[in-house]
């Protein structure tokens, strides 16, 4: 069997398993429904901010979307804000995202070495 019988899927550019694999995380991260969709409107996000960022950096803004206070419910209306389309609407927020995740990670090492030393 050669790679030209069996193509490797692609969406938008990007490996169709990754984007699948970054849908799983998302939806385990915000402890989403087993029923939640992969739309062809997510897959768009998803393929376009792995094929500029890759797979750590895409994980790292989830993460730091759930390490947002804001974000997970701690506002005026009390609404969670942590779809895909909202974390990978642009670069922008995708570095935004992204610098809370490396501002928690770093308190939480500074934090951590205080502790132990």
């Amino acid at each position: 069997m050669t790679d030209e019988l069996f193509p490797q899927q692609e969406w938008n550019g990007a490996p169709l398993e990754d984007v699948q694999a970054l849908f799983d995380f998302w939806k385990t991260t915000f402890n989403k429904r087993a029923s939640t969709v992969l739309d062809d409107k997510r897959k768009d996000k998803l393929a376009t901010a792995l094929r500029h960022y890759g797979m750590d950096t895409c994980k790292h803004a989830i993460l730091g979307c759930s390490m947002s206070d804001f974000h997970m419910g701690n506002n005026n209306r009390n609404k969670v804000y942590n779809d895909l389309t909202l974390i990978f609407r642009n670069a922008e927020k995708v570095e935004a995202f992204v610098e809370v995740y490396e501002q928690q990670t770093a308190t939480l090492h500074d934090l951590d070495q205080w502790l132990n030393s």
